[in-house]
């Protein structure tokens, strides 16, 4: 029996537009992530342009450190008094900021230095700090004079251990003990002619040290020759030197560029007073009128032919020879003469063992070193 059921007519959906509306959803989405990824790119730019000013700033301010380590044998830092402090100040070469801030002498070895550097753009500001101890330098003298080859005293010189200070030094501590005029390995090979007959011109007498030795010239505690040659805060070629004096800047600070300009021992409180350089000549040195003060280093011989005046400590590694007049050293002596050759000290020469100028030379010409350990922070 066949059953005939109805026929059903199923009417087809209408899906225009499905598509239409697909493609608007993802332009939407893809429009918003784009969009997103451009707000990222603009935040990051503009974070990365936000930071530029203070990567500058810092930068400026670790120059500062930099700059017043470098120049810290000519700053006179090292006369400070505990708790005081200098001003410093610079700018970076490209001009993308400056440093200003001091440094503070905490106690006779440890300093402190404080930078703020500024971005010149923004003017973003970054402060750190670091702490410089002194380096340690060790040269003994034991004599006004001390020298190991053979050698002749005449003239009129004058050659004293005894401990005065500086006629011109009115600020210096209480003199110390006594030293031998000269220090010789063998005082056989000291001869004294004319107004020296009998070493009548050597107060403090003549010690004959054997322990004289290579070593007692070239030898400085943690330092030889070489390293301290490296702490040299003014290098000169061999030649001849003439009126040697201070010199000041257009803003009468020391010149510490001027090759001639070795200090100013003979007028307290002015611009170079308390500028000690450690002068490394490399080669002979002949000098003819002049003053200076700190460490002279001569590679070779030291011809002083008058009116010259140094006030510290004189290391020669070749010859001594003074002629003429008017030739003074204030401090100590030491001419080591590698070659062997014949040391003369005449003329009118006047050399005084000083422990003030021996001090103030060695203590002015400490060079400054970072703690080896956390030297430095950033401060806010």
């Amino acid at each position: 029996m066949m059953t005939n059921f109805p026929h059903v007519r199923v009417a087809a959906r209408n899906e225009r537009g499905v598509a239409l509306i697909i493609a608007i959803m993802a332009i939407i989405v893809v429009g918003s992530l784009i969009s997103g990824v451009f707000a990222v790119v603009v935040l990051e730019n503009r974070a990365a342009q936000n930071s530029r000013p203070m990567e500058q700033a810092f930068a400026a301010a670790e120059q500062g450190i930099t700059e017043t380590l470098a120049g810290w044998g000519s700053g006179g830092w090292n006369m400070l008094a505990v708790l005081d402090s200098s001003p410093i100040s610079g700018a970076t070469p490209a001009g993308t900021g400056r440093y200003d801030g001091m440094l503070r002498r905490l106690n006779p070895e440890l300093f402190f230095i404080d930078v703020t550097g500024t971005s010149t753009r923004g003017g973003a500001r970054q402060r750190i700090g670091s702490f410089v101890r002194l380096t340690p330098l060790t040269i003994e003298i034991d004599a006004a004079l001390t020298t190991r080859a053979p050698g002749r005293v005449g003239g009129t010189a004058a050659i004293s251990g005894s401990d005065r200070p500086p006629p011109e030094w009115d600020d210096c501590p209480p003199t110390g003990d006594d030293k031998p005029g000269i220090r010789v390995p063998d005082d056989r090979d000291l001869r004294f002619t004319g107004g020296c007959g009998g070493a009548s011109c050597v107060e403090g007498g003549v010690d004959e040290d054997p322990t004289v030795t290579d070593s007692t010239f070239f030898n400085y505690g943690d330092l030889d020759w070489d390293g301290l040659v490296a702490y040299a805060t003014k290098r000169l070629g061999a030649g001849n030197y003439q009126n040697l004096a201070p010199s000041v800047t257009d803003d009468d600070l020391c010149d510490v560029s001027d090759p001639n300009n070795w200090g100013d021992p003979l007028n307290d409180d002015e611009p170079c007073s308390n500028y000690f350089p450690i002068i490394y000549v490399d080669g002979d040195l002949t000098v003819n009128t002049g003053v200076g003060q700190g460490l002279l280093l001569v590679d070779g011989d030291l011809n002083a032919q008058g009116n010259f005046t140094f006030y510290g400590i004189v290391i020669v590694r070749g010859r001594l020879r003074t002629a003429g007049s008017g030739n003074r050293f204030n401090g100590g002596v030491m001419a080591a003469n590698v070659d062997f050759d014949f040391n003369a000290v005449e003329g009118d020469v006047n050399i005084s063992f000083s422990s003030c100028a021996v001090a103030r030379a060695r203590n002015a010409a400490l060079p400054g070193a970072p703690l080896r350990s956390r030297n430095w922070l950033r401060l806010y």
